[in-house]
């Protein structure tokens, strides 16, 4: 967990640049500590370069610390920390789809999708002035002192806070998954809502348990493959459950609280008979769709239930997806399910099979399942790789999917389970 500090506003600019979500001159990140002090990135110096020393610190006089001078966007960092006790991390860049937002002048949709709404809120709106103006920050302090916490900035970017660095992190990361997931859905044809969302949450009292041998080594390798699950974007630092089910049939899930790009075997909890074991969150939000999953399919042993931003363009869309898009992808994935907002975890969970291994349920998330970790994260991201293809070929001509008889050669040949 990242702690308002000097170092953690480094750490910050690091995950954000080195994520995509700005540029080397773009974007600025601050803290304020207990005593009034603010830590900021500098001016003018290239972000991916920084080093503790860079941080530059701005006393509760007002007085400068540093050998650079503080971001030009200090105004409206400060007049957020003055108008809002709870707020002790502020987040400001420019990803791409963010970007495409504030030049459209549109603010994204947050209510899309309980994950969205979950950690953003309701996205406020706000209007042009010159970057690092004493205007601009009145501008962005009023939206804040309206109590929103995701600030759209028209022909800018955006600005988010928290009150830590980790959270404020982690809520721009989800405002660039949100503006990304809604350009994709536009593409398919059109942004779709949902009102009746199911809750597939399982509150947690949790207990101290030493994992097996075993348990740790199933933990290890669940930990590699979230991991590579954050770096090909299949899941971000807050969103993506991965569950396995053990020989005795208990189940080994990720924790929300942990980063999935920092997790580690430690951090994998358990869930054995109806009790939560080494974790601290108060739901496991998805794990219900995996009970239901293991207690109806018994040869998947592997559940992931992710959000990646091409895949879930079609669960906001409400567009079919169809796997007949080239071999590979209709081996490993079959005839997709693709099911309405709201349907309950026993629905999801009698929809798929072995030979069926592969749901998208609208306005919600997407599932993939396996009898091992290797086939299950091959799915989700064989998944999100033929929607990015075919969201790519929406530019180019309508998509000519593998017909019936040949997909029924690709049956007789390859047992894709």
């Amino acid at each position: 967990m990242v702690k308002n500090t000097k170092n953690g506003v480094l750490e910050t600019i690091n995950r954000v640049y080195y994520n995509g979500l700005t540029t080397t001159s773009g974007g600025n990140i601050s803290c304020m500590d207990g005593n009034g002090t603010i830590y900021i990135t500098p001016s003018g110096v290239d972000k991916g370069s920084l080093t503790d020393e860079d941080i530059m610190t701005v006393k509760a006089d007002g007085s400068v610390e540093g050998k650079h001078t503080p971001s030009m966007e200090l105004p409206f960092h400060s007049n957020i920390y003055k108008c809002r006790e709870d707020i002790r991390a502020v987040v400001h860049a420019h990803a791409p789809s963010v970007v495409a937002y504030a030049t459209a002048r549109k603010i994204p949709d947050s209510s899309v999708a309980p994950c969205y709404q979950k950690m953003l809120g309701k996205v406020a709106d706000s209007v042009y002035d010159l970057p690092g103006s004493l205007a601009l920050g009145d501008i962005v302090k009023a939206k804040f002192d309206e109590g929103y916490n995701s600030v759209m900035m028209h022909n800018h970017g955006a600005t988010v806070g928290a009150e830590t660095l980790e959270i404020a992190y982690r809520k721009y990361e989800t405002l660039d998954n949100l503006c990304a997931t809604l350009i994709n859905a536009s593409i398919l044809g059109g942004v779709k809502k949902c009102d009746n969302h199911a809750d597939y949450s399982v509150k947690i009292a949790s207990e101290n348990i030493a994992l097996t041998d075993e348990e740790l080594a199933i933990a290890e390798e669940m930990a590699g493959f979230i991991k590579r699950s954050f770096y090909q974007k299949l899941m971000s630092t807050s969103l993506g459950t991965l569950c396995v089910k053990t020989d005795n049939g208990d189940i080994l899930f990720n924790p929300d609280s942990v980063g999935r790009d920092k997790i580690e075997a430690k951090d994998i909890a358990k869930y054995s008979n109806g009790k939560f074991y080494n974790v601290c969150d108060k739901t496991a939000d998805y794990l219900q769709i995996a009970v239901e999953i293991f207690a109806q399919i018994k040869k998947a042993k592997v559940c992931f239930i992710s959000m990646p931003n091409a895949t879930m363009g079609f669960s906001i869309s409400h567009k079919y997806f169809d796997a007949k898009l080239i071999p590979e992808s209709y081996i490993m994935l079959k005839n997709a399910v693709q099911l309405e907002c709201g349907v309950s975890a026993k629905q999801i969970a009698a929809s798929m099979a072995t030979t069926k291994p592969l749901a998208i349920v609208n306005n919600e998330c997407v599932i993939t399942i396996g009898k091992n970790l290797t086939k299950a994260f091959d799915r989700l991201e064989v998944t999100d790789y033929s929607a990015r293809s075919i969201i790519s070929a929406c530019n180019i001509a309508q998509i000519t999917p593998i017909n019936d008889e040949q997909s029924a050669e690709i049956d007789r040949t390859f047992n894709g389970w």
